[in-house]
């Protein structure tokens, strides 16, 4: 009897308790023993805990390889595999499903069930292509494997596959992170517009373009430097941690990591050299500036990077490029000319880029340590950081008070302190929290975060409503408004899925 009824098969899938289960690493295989349930039309269902890398694999690479093997010698030996695409249940009636089905069969369920804990699970669901069953003894007769294919929408996995990839790389570049350079260029397209009445949309839009191709560029060309260091950092977490992990986690590829970061820097370039023609060229050295901290903030260990030249190095390089170089360099794009007051004015901006990059360097301390990465949090040890990072918070706060006695910027500036409470929280957390856990010290990350971005937005609206029209000005405290929501809930999710994967953990 070689063919199997589909019950048959379903019948000795019952009796199994673990499968293992194969995923792609950038075409190198892993694998990993899981219990498992099967439904009766063969999809199975597997759980695993959030945060966990092997959900954001299978969220970003879908193809899935199972094997179920039994037999206590060779002639009894009879296998099941199960080739198709997971997908993460999102659906409440189907993660039900899923729970059901496992809770019995999964020790793992079980215990969070008990625990009341169901919510710290990720429930996968992999969608059978073909179920092939073989059985030892027949085989060896020469007989056939039973095999089950099923009908799969080929546009729709393409469809999915696309979708999967763009979000791979979307993490890539880190995008939470980009508001470091959003900032700045948007302050000094206001300063332009306010201060000197001058603003050219095209101009404005190339400079954004280059600046946020720049800063997505070094993320890459960190993370290519980084891969092996950071494959060694358990304790930093996302979505605070030092790098995007698409490496760590197999989803990019070293190489392509590299060769897309050096082609974003590289256009980046060719943009600014553009803006250098029809702008002047007085701006050349801003670029050439920013081109030179980006690719040597950090490098290979072992090799020159201002982040192990002296203390202090790299924050202040990427403060300067992503404070006050993008900002002068917009306003010079805009009119040409370089102005004392807005220089001034990239000084707080400066300052709270450095916190942003300063308090993420905490959940990568020890690691960072271990692996040579002298940080200024390792250097300087996680009090005496944490005391900088409080001290540029005051002095941030103080020098937008003193703008407008100081140089020709209006009073209006000063609705950018409307951003305290976040600074407030910010550093209730990291004075409370600094020497924590990574997860304790989410809720200042995300507060740092959030005032470096109100800021910077209630800085243009401040110095866009000089010169528009009064619902003009309301209109873009709105969008002003809605974006940082946005960026908000962003965070929460990112820390609730943290956060659950650290209690699960403790529990």
């Amino acid at each position: 009897m070689s063919e199997r009824s589909e019950q048959e098969i379903l019948d000795y899938l019952e009796r199994a308790e673990v499968a293992s289960v194969g995923t792609s690493n950038m075409g190198r295989p892993r694998q990993r023993m899981m219990h498992f349930a099967v439904d009766d039309t063969f999809q199975v269902y597997v759980s695993s805990m959030k945060g966990d890398p092997k959900v954001i694999q299978w969220a970003n690479i879908p193809e899935t390889a199972m094997l179920i093997h039994q037999g206590q010698t060779f002639m009894e030996m009879e296998e099941c595999e199960i080739i198709g695409r997971a997908a993460v249940v999102r659906s409440a009636e189907e993660r039900e499903k899923a729970l059901g089905l496992l809770k019995d069969r999964s020790p793992i369920v079980g215990s969070f069930v008990e625990q009341d804990a169901v919510d710290r699970l990720e429930f996968i669901k992999i969608v059978p292509k073909t179920v092939k069953y073989r059985y030892v003894p027949e085989i060896l007769q020469g007989e056939k494997p039973t095999i089950f294919e099923f009908d799969t929408d080929e546009k729709a996995e393409d469809r999915s596959g696309l979708l999967s990839r763009a979000r791979t790389w979307k993490e890539a570049v880190r995008p939470l992170s980009l508001t470091a350079s959003l900032v700045p260029v948007l302050v000094g397209g206001a300063a332009a517009f306010g201060l000197a009445g001058i603003f050219s949309w095209p101009l404005f839009i190339l400079t954004l373009l280059a600046a946020v191709m720049v800063q997505s560029g070094t993320n890459m060309i960190n993370d290519y430097y980084d891969a092996e260091r950071d494959a060694e950092n358990t304790g930093g977490i996302r979505p605070f941690t030092g790098g995007s992990r698409m490496i760590q986690l197999g989803l990019i590829s070293k190489a392509d990591m590299g060769f897309f970061g050096i082609l974003l820097t590289f256009a980046a370039a060719v943009i600014g050299i553009y803006l250098s023609a029809a702008a002047g060229w007085g701006i050349l050295p801003l670029i050439a500036y920013g081109l030179i901290a980006g690719f040597f903030y950090t490098n290979k260990k072992g090799r020159f990077s201002f982040i192990n030249s002296f203390p202090g190095a790299a924050e202040f390089f990427i403060a300067t490029t992503y404070g006050t170089a993008m900002t002068l360099g917009t306003y010079y794009v805009q009119t040409g000319t370089y102005s004392w007051s807005v220089f001034l004015l990239s000084i707080p901006v400066a300052a709270l880029v450095t916190n942003v990059l300063l308090i993420n360097q905490f959940p990568d301390a020890a690691s960072d340590e271990e692996q040579d990465k002298a940080t200024l949090v390792v250097r300087l040890g996680r009090k005496g950081a944490k005391n900088v990072l409080i001290a540029l918070f005051l002095f941030s706060a103080a020098m937008i008070v003193l703008l407008p006695f100081l140089t020709e910027l209006p009073i209006t500036i000063l609705a950018a302190l409307l951003s305290l409470p976040f600074m407030f929280q910010a550093v209730r957390y990291s004075q409370r929290y600094y020497d924590s856990g990574s997860t304790d010290m989410i809720p200042g990350n995300a507060h740092t975060a959030i005032h470096h971005l109100l800021t910077g937005l209630l800085l243009a609206v401040a110095l866009i409503m000089l010169e528009a029209e009064i619902w003009i000005t309301v209109l873009l405290f709105a969008a002003a408004a809605v974006f940082v929501l946005w960026v908000w809930r962003y965070i929460e999710r990112q820390r609730k899925v943290m956060t659950g994967f650290k209690q699960a953990f403790a529990k």
